[in-house]
């Protein structure tokens, strides 16, 4: 008797989203072919945003509530993070090292190895949070500072977008972290950054998708 493959719950559910068939009773929607730019940020019409509303305002993050009409009609409750986005950057020095920097994270309750970041401030462009970060947390001031990509890290509950820079022609000009901050500076080879993904110290979503990707392209 051979095997008999038995569907996942979520192969059921992308067979049931076929445009051809919706098998629901539900109008379908025809995503379109995925070399098309813009792809992968389509405006799925069958959700509609009914209302938001302020939840809770804190230090640096307002929590908010939002109301949305799903497909077959019912109105659901979301809880949605409204943040102001952040710069990233990979701080490349002329020997090939890259600068990581080890911090407290209080969420956590522990530290963690992570390429320099911060929040982007009202008014300021990402490119010059990138530059300002890059020289508060590790004390390098960059020459040239080149856009990487973007990610969004966490969709099921923010609207957080990171802008990720390559840092280069970097020049010692000395640390001025924030107040609440304590953050130890490491120079880490290619060699060293590889083992410490692989081992599982570098588990810093941010900081492993710009490594792997400066890896591809560094070959």
């Amino acid at each position: 008797m051979g095997f008999r493959h038995r569907r996942t719950r979520s192969e059921k559910w992308c067979a049931q989203m076929d445009p051809s068939e919706s098998g629901s009773g539900l109008p379908a929607f025809s995503s379109g072919k995925l070399d098309q730019k813009g792809c992968g940020s389509r405006i799925d019409p069958r959700f509609v945003a009914v209302e938001e509303t302020l939840a809770y305002s804190g230090t640096r993050y307002q929590m908010h509530e939002l109301k949305e009409r799903l497909p077959d009609g019912r109105i659901v409750n979301r809880d949605v993070i409204r943040h102001p986005g952040a710069a990233v950057i990979l701080p490349l020095l002329p020997d090939g090292r890259i600068v990581l920097v080890e911090q407290h994270r209080s969420a956590l309750g522990h530290n963690l190895l992570e390429i320099p970041a911060g929040l982007i401030d009202q008014g300021e462009k990402p490119i010059e949070c990138a530059k300002r970060e890059v020289r508060e947390e590790t004390g390098y001031q960059a020459g040239k500072i080149t856009h990487m990509f973007d990610i969004l890290p966490a969709v099921g509950f923010s609207d957080e977008r990171m802008y990720i820079y390559l840092a280069e022609e970097l020049e010692f000009v000395g640390q001025d972290t924030d107040e609440d901050e304590w953050v130890q500076v490491h120079f880490c080879s290619r060699e060293q950054l590889e083992s410490l993904l692989s081992s599982g110290e570098i588990i810093d979503g941010k900081t492993v998708v710009t490594l792997l990707h400066w890896f591809r392209g560094s070959r």
